[in-house]
């Protein structure tokens, strides 16, 4: 396993210069995911505290807030938690997502971490961390790559989720589901996640991987409309949603 600064400093260095920049810069297609997620969290919660684990840049805090929710976040890399925004940056812990320890036991009625749990070194260990922040009955909502995806075997070793320095733990549908039984919740709902990306952004975040398809595309976008090539669209790229809660205690 890397160890933990490691993790950290190759983080910070995405995102000042790698893909984890293009991040950064996609704030407005990020905010049209998480105002997706925000309103499928409302149906299933009545309660306003929300902590968002892992939460990079705040853009899910943002849309958060606009909802309603009183909303927090843990983030350990400190080039992102700069790229903030002002409502987001001072409600944001810089800390590992690995030692959740120093947060308030107990408090939150949602917790969520997204594209996380493939992060952390135990994630058996991460998802009982979890827990303990949730009230009885609380909300976890997590999303993390599916190695059950057609694209995993389809594009073999290109496919973009395996990142040796980064993705430490893969899961499918069903192992994600067991892992949250296992850590003790109840209620565990599984599902395709779906972000809203553009063809453009898309190709941006695998050309790394997936060389000849990058190379294609670029080839095929001179002939197509730049409005189709940048319009937001919600798709599964291989990863997967999971709703669960804390068991209700007497």
């Amino acid at each position: 396993m890397p160890a933990t600064e490691d993790m950290a400093g190759y983080a910070n260095r995405e995102y000042s210069d790698g893909v984890y920049r293009e991040y950064v810069e996609a704030r407005e297609l990020k905010y049209l995911t998480f105002h997706r997620r925000a309103k499928g969290i409302e149906t299933q919660t009545e309660g306003r505290r929300l902590v968002d684990i892992g939460c990079s840049c705040g853009y899910f805090i943002d849309v958060a807030l606009e909802h309603g929710f009183d909303a927090a976040g843990v983030e350990f890399s400190s080039v992102a938690i700069a790229a903030a925004s002002g409502q987001a940056r001072p409600r944001i812990i810089h800390g590992d997502v690995n030692n959740l320890q120093a947060m308030s036991k107990a408090s939150f009625d949602v917790v969520t971490a997204f594209d996380v749990l493939e992060h952390t070194l135990d994630p058996i260990q991460f998802l009982l961390d979890l827990k303990v922040l949730l009230k009885s009955g609380g909300l976890l909502v997590v999303t993390t790559p599916d190695t059950g995806h057609f694209l995993r075997p389809l594009m073999g070793k290109r496919w973009p989720m395996l990142q040796p320095l980064q993705h430490t733990c893969l899961f499918s549908a069903n192992s994600l589901r067991l892992a949250l039984e296992a850590a003790g919740y109840a209620n565990v709902e599984i599902m395709p996640a779906r972000k809203v990306l553009t063809a453009d952004y898309l190709i941006g975040q695998i050309k790394a991987y997936n060389p000849l398809i990058s190379r294609v595309y670029n080839l095929v976008s001179k002939v197509l409309p730049k409005r189709l090539l940048n319009l937001p669209v919600a798709v599964n790229i291989s990863e997967v949603m999971a709703f669960a809660r804390r068991k209700n205690e007497a």
